[in-house]
């Protein structure tokens, strides 16, 4: 980067304000590799970041992102939701009823947000409180099925059956997520709303759901590039789409959708599709050393800027597809992608905003989610390592 263009970054960043001018320095300093034996003190550190994104709203929910040019967001219902299931897995492995407590307190926060319809807003709520989501409605989903595995409380189990219903009747005949969609383009990352039906449906025992999932399904797979594996319609917007390039976080939301409905729905050919996609950015990685931020039809680097968030997720398909498939490979390139989000993690800094937080971009000026951490990538991680000391120990 030029000396010029590191300024402009720097001083978006309010280097004046407490452990600004450390984090943004961090960015350009040399990568030390991270011992094992500090693994479960970079876990640690991304929760308690989690609770201090808790902490600094008083609604229950989760800010969305800790931002160098302003502080803490709003509460940001989507990602609420789907941070439940990690708050209650932190509670387990830890034997810490505290995350039980906060994931309680999320739940809580999300039920007062629930829609007339069944729906659930889009954005955080500083942005919107009214105009639904399909996909934010299907991240909540998956919190709200696993309180009520947890919990068993019926006010929850209603909330999760006006959910689906909504979704269901908001569904295209083909089986696309089309109105109310983000950007307004249909895409292939909405595998990781389907999957969510999918996982409602076999708990609950709800074949409307598991119909849904499963036409659903049929049209991510109808979009898969038979020569490369490569799941075309994974990007954010049109362009994205048109140029055939996305995010490492909506391909792995693509890939872990189509894997997890895989294996809900007992079809193979969604696993190997799976399997066959996850090797093209393992490939990658080991060629380049680290998991470019965006990527192309052909597996090949259009930002080399790492989105750490898709760092994460990647490891946990990695994980799964080793634990499932025998893919014991896999664990490789998953071990090198967490390894990698260690390195750009501060665990020292006196700003509890990005003390233990996991930046959208390594470095924190690159496209994706610039200057900024966001809640979802500690999430991830923090499956990620769970995941990951636990195969270690199986």
């Amino acid at each position: 980067m030029h000396w010029r263009s590191f300024l402009s970054w720097h001083l978006m960043g309010r280097p004046w304000m407490p452990g600004h001018a450390r984090f943004l320095l961090r960015q350009l300093g040399p990568r030390r590799p991270v011992k094992a034996s500090a693994h479960q003190r970079h876990l640690r550190a991304a929760a308690e970041w989690l609770a201090a994104a808790q902490d600094s709203q008083g609604d229950g929910g989760f800010s969305g992102r800790y931002m160098l040019r302003s502080g803490w967001s709003s509460s940001y219902p989507e990602t609420t939701g789907y941070i439940i299931p990690t708050l209650l897995a932190l509670a387990e492995a830890w034997a810490e009823p505290v995350w039980r407590e906060r994931a309680e307190r999320a739940v809580r926060f999300l039920l007062g947000l629930q829609l007339e319809s069944g729906a659930f807003p889009g954005a955080e709520v500083a942005e919107n409180r009214t105009a639904p989501s399909p996909f934010n409605t299907a991240q909540i989903l998956t919190g709200l099925v696993a309180w009520h595995a947890a919990a068993g409380e019926a006010e929850v189990a209603e909330a999760a059956r006006r959910a689906v219903r909504w979704l269901i009747s908001v569904q295209d005949a083909d089986g696309a997520f089309r109105q109310h969609f983000y950007n307004g383009v249909a895409s292939t990352y909405s595998a990781h709303l389907s999957c969510w039906l999918a996982e409602y449906g076999a708990r609950m025992d709800d074949p409307e759901a598991l119909e849904a999932a499963a036409r659903h399904l049929d049209w991510v797979l109808g979009h898969q590039d038979p020569s490369t594996g490569w799941f075309d319609l994974a990007g954010f917007d049109a362009d994205q789409h048109a140029r055939r390039i996305a995010y490492t976080h909506t391909i792995a939301y693509t890939i872990a959708g189509v894997l997890t409905l895989g294996l809900i729905l007992g079809r193979e050919d969604a696993v190997a599709a799976a399997e066959r996609a996850a090797r093209g950015p393992a490939a990658l990685l080991e060629e380049r050393g680290l998991l470019p931020g965006v990527i192309d039809h052909r597996w090949q680097p259009v930002e080399m800027a790492q989105c750490l968030t898709g760092n994460c997720q990647m490891a946990l398909i990695w994980q799964t597809l080793a634990s499932k498939r025998g893919a014991t490979e896999l664990r490789g390139p998953a071990s090198r992608a967490l390894e990698l989000v260690m390195q750009a993690q501060d665990l020292d800094n006196p700003n509890p905003g990005l003390r233990g937080g996991i930046a959208g971009s390594d470095p924190v000026w690159g496209s994706y989610i610039t200057m900024a951490l966001p809640n979802w990538a500690a999430k991830f991680f923090i499956d990620a390592m769970l995941q990951q000391e636990g195969a270690a120990t199986a």
